[in-house]
């Protein structure tokens, strides 16, 4: 009964996350994402020059 007990509080905590991060971090992510590649492309392309 314990492990079932566990499970749904893992679950939970999962979806839990999975909602948080959908709905405030995704946005904030991409954002880093994105400017580290633009950061990365801009060095790569002055090096080849």
């Amino acid at each position: 009964m314990k492990a079932v007990f566990y499970l749904i509080v893992l679950a939970a905590l999962a979806y839990g996350g999975k909602y948080y991060y959908d709905t405030y971090l995704a946005e904030s992510v991409n954002n880093t994402i994105s400017r580290t590649a633009d950061f990365a492309t801009d060095k790569a392309v002055k090096d080849f020059q």
